[in-house]
């Protein structure tokens, strides 16, 4: 493993081979890594409800010679940040095709992972965060927009009042000028991220807005009801794996749709009347 690697990054690769005990320090470093910095081994131990040869255990396991070598890494780190840059895993997979069968392994364990994470009643939070709010903000930046735009496709089957961060052709400052401490942000934080996210959700904090963050690395600092859900993302070859976020937004989504109940059977059946009104839906043989 290559000693740039993020802490986070490895903490998640490794995540689904920990026993129970190492998962428990796994889990409390991904909510802050920067814990690693500020406390001793002991401290983390302690903290975790573990044992401080768990906590020796998980940093070799991570592939760190010791405690104060990942501390010194992530000093280092902080100090002087390594941008996610695609250069590197073009030429490391440049001329090579990814198996299939990899691929489909590689796929299967971001998805067990991924949903082996998830706790009942922070799931069950995330759907009065995205139920409640005034107005839900859902926000993804460059590799992020693709997953934000499949968010709010669905979403708004079920819920009025959706806004779409960034907006193509819309200056963001005048679109998020009108958020609210009513409001709720869905941000989306998988893989590489940009500034413009920190900022967004950095101001969203400000104005008093909850923040569900949906994201592969560090969880988010911050209280108010936040909430953070992780996502294991590793790839097969140059680009990083989309597929448990999708599931994770999808399982979101529908568990907001029965939560809503009768108000999202009729936003639903309004929606059949205007397709059906329009003539716009065509059997598939029509095609």
């Amino acid at each position: 493993m290559p000693s740039a690697t993020p802490l986070p990054q490895r903490l998640l690769e490794h995540y689904n081979a920990m026993p129970r005990a190492e998962r428990r320090l796994a889990d409390l470093l991904l909510e802050d890594v920067r814990a690693v910095i500020d406390n001793s081994a002991t401290t983390l131990a302690d903290r975790a409800g573990v044992s401080k040869a768990t906590a020796a255990r998980l940093f070799q396991r991570l592939g760190y010679p010791s405690f104060k070598a990942a501390q010194k890494g992530l000093r280092e780190a902080r100090a002087e940040p390594v941008p996610v840059r695609y250069g590197p895993a073009l030429l490391r997979h440049a001329g090579k095709r990814p198996e299939l069968g990899q691929h489909l392994q590689t796929e299967l364990q971001n998805l067990v992972s991924t949903i082996e994470q998830q706790r009942s009643d922070e799931l069950m939070q995330a759907v009065r965060l995205l139920a409640q709010a005034e107005k839900l903000w859902v926000v993804g930046f460059g590799d992020n927009y693709s997953l934000a735009h499949f968010a709010r496709s669905q979403l708004i089957k079920v819920r009025t009042d959706i806004r779409m961060i960034p907006l193509g052709g819309f200056s963001v400052p005048e679109e998020f000028a009108s958020i609210t401490p009513n409001d709720v942000m869905l941000a989306f934080a998988v893989g590489r991220r940009t500034r413009s996210l920190r900022n967004i959700v950095a101001s969203a904090a400000a104005a008093g807005s909850r923040i569900l963050y949906l994201t592969d690395g560090p969880a988010l600092a911050g209280g108010n009801g936040s909430l953070t859900l992780k996502v294991r993302s590793t790839g097969t070859a140059m680009f990083d794996s989309t597929t448990a976020a999708v599931s994770l937004m999808g399982y979101l989504c529908a568990s907001l749709g029965a939560y809503l109940g009768e108000a999202a059977i009729r936003r639903l059946e309004r929606i059949d009347t205007i397709h059906e009104e329009w003539g716009e839906l065509v059997h598939p043989l029509e095609v």
